[in-house]
């Protein structure tokens, strides 16, 4: 075979990788966002922590710092979902992680019978989700 026709062929094998990798990048691009939370869920949530907050235990500034924490951590959670090159195991994983750190958080700013309570209940939500998200 000629110089040309090897250039050739690895120009079209080149060519060839570069297309097929394009195609699967826009395959996983193109995955739908997956819902960490469902509406219920979110709903059930907004109330919960502002009946925590309301009750009046917590200082304005704790109060602060708890929704500084709930909302970023709900944000980081929702982007999980929208993340194409996760896969279902990285998301759980992933989500898992993020309640952890969520916790150590709050373990150092509430009082421990509101600390109690959200761990309790972010064990109800964890356990939904993950069963959820396990059966997709």
């Amino acid at each position: 075979m000629s110089f040309k026709n090897n250039l050739l062929i690895i120009y079209f094998g080149f060519f060839s990788l570069i297309m097929l990798g394009q195609k699967v990048t826009e395959e996983k691009e193109s995955k739908p966002a997956l819902e960490i939370f469902q509406k219920k869920e979110t709903d059930y949530i907004k109330n919960w922590i502002k009946n925590l907050v309301l009750d009046g235990k917590m200082t304005p500034e704790t109060t602060e710092r708890f929704t500084i924490i709930t909302s970023y951590y709900g944000l980081k959670m929702k982007q999980l979902g929208e993340d194409p090159k996760l896969s279902k195991v990285e998301i759980i994983a992933r989500f898992n992680t993020l309640i952890k750190k969520q916790n150590k958080e709050f373990e150092n700013i509430l009082p421990k019978d509101q600390f109690d309570n959200f761990t309790k209940f972010y064990e109800k939500l964890s356990w939904s989700v993950n069963k959820r998200l396990n059966q997709l």
